[in-house]
């Protein structure tokens, strides 16, 4: 079945205010098998990614993520197209979004063929037991509540029958669009919800629900208010008195159901000048982190240039306390044998290196004077001094 139900001919009953019942008794699997049981562990990675991802992550990533669970063979280098999200739509009515808005936590068994058009929202905590041999299709503009559960799997109901065979049968469920699916509602397989139908909070649909209906209860029931015979929602669902905002302040403000006194009135003004101050305050510390990684980061730069010289440098104070410079009176000479250490030893070196020339040039000369003298006095005669007697 198509992603949207519409570009089926075969679904255009559910146009009709009475959508036939599913006749068939659904498809029987082996989910035990090691390929069924493969399929889910795939899918149960997948919803675990996505239930995982925070909620203000880009609508490109949320969007990637719910194909991961839904269509995990499609063409990866075509996902760009996809990023167009519910949530966009808000903000741009001209988009069409690919892809629903879907609150974590979302659960699936298979996800293969789930088919959930892309201007639905379903809200948290929704389950979605479904199998690979019958699809579970949700049209346009659907608003499901919190934790809904959509069950197309069962088992056979006679217990030797469970016993014996341990098999599982898989039924379809078909929503049509601009479907309203209050909280904790259960739709159970080979149901079908004919377009713009209102399910009713904590119902049990186990039958087919006509379009433009209101049905709840356990099991659901059609509402008598809302005649299948009528395609006029002014006729259907009454209008509802109500009061709209457009700011959080004014939310704030308005929307209670008892009036306000002013004392009231002030401190709602109060708390919404605060939210908006906050917003401001957070974003100027991000800015102030921001300017002060900056400087961390000069820091460190400096500290480096530091170590190459050979340490940091203190600063230079005058005797009131102000800095006038890197170094101070008392670490100048430390300072300047830091930076000209490696200079003086070479000087040093270099210096008694030639002292230890002269001096032995010094000492050579010496004893090649004194072995020359010693030559000379010997050669030279002796002359005695006689004394006559």
């Amino acid at each position: 079945m198509a992603e949207h139900i519409k570009m089926d001919p075969a679904n255009a009953s559910l146009q009709q205010a009475a959508p036939a019942d599913h006749d068939d008794m659904g498809i029987i699997f082996p989910a035990g098998n090691d390929d069924f049981r493969a399929a889910r562990d795939r899918c149960a990675q997948a919803c675990r990614r996505f239930n995982n991802t925070p909620e203000d992550a880009s609508p490109d990533v949320r969007s990637s993520l719910w194909l991961d669970i839904v269509r995990p063979a499609r063409d990866l280098s075509s996902s760009a197209e996809m990023a167009i999200t519910h949530d966009m739509t808000f903000r741009n009515p001209a988009l069409k979004a690919r892809t629903p808005f879907v609150k974590p936590p979302f659960y699936a068994d298979y996800g293969l063929r789930v088919r959930i058009a892309g201007s639905t929202f379903i809200n948290r905590g929704c389950m979605i037991m479904d199998t690979p041999v019958a699809d579970v299709v949700v049209g346009e503009g659907c608003n499901i509540g919190p934790n809904c559960c959509f069950v197309s799997v069962s088992h056979p109901l006679r217990p030797e029958e469970r016993i014996k065979t341990r098999t599982s049968t898989g039924k379809g469920i078909v929503l049509g669009d601009n479907v309203f699916v209050g909280a904790n509602v259960t739709i159970l397989g080979g149901v079908t919800i004919g377009d713009g139908a209102v399910i009713g909070a904590g119902s049990v649909v186990t039958k087919s629900i006509p379009a433009y209906t209101m049905a709840a209860g356990v099991p659901a029931r059609v509402l008598p208010s809302t005649p299948a015979s009528s395609t006029k929602s002014d006729e259907l669902f009454p209008t509802e008195v109500t009061r709209s905002v457009s700011t959080l302040a004014e939310a704030m403000i308005h929307s209670r159901a008892q009036p306000l006194d002013r004392k009231e009135e002030l401190e709602l003004a109060r708390l919404s000048s605060s939210l908006l101050r906050a917003q401001q305050l957070k974003l100027k510390q991000q800015q102030i982190q921001s300017q002060q990684q900056l400087i961390g980061d000069s820091r460190v730069q400096q500290q480096q240039l530091d170590d190459c010289r050979g340490g940091a440098v203190p600063d230079v104070r005058d005797s009131d306390g102000s800095v006038l410079g890197r170094g101070s009176a008392q670490s100048q000479p430390r300072m300047l044998w830091r930076l000209f250490r490696p200079e003086v030893m070479i000087i040093v070196a270099g210096t008694s290196v030639a002292f230890a020339m002269l001096v032995s040039f010094f000492l050579a000369g010496v004893l090649v004077g004194a072995k020359r003298f010693a030559i000379i006095e010997v050669d030279q005669p002796q002359h005695g001094i006689g004394i006559g007697l």
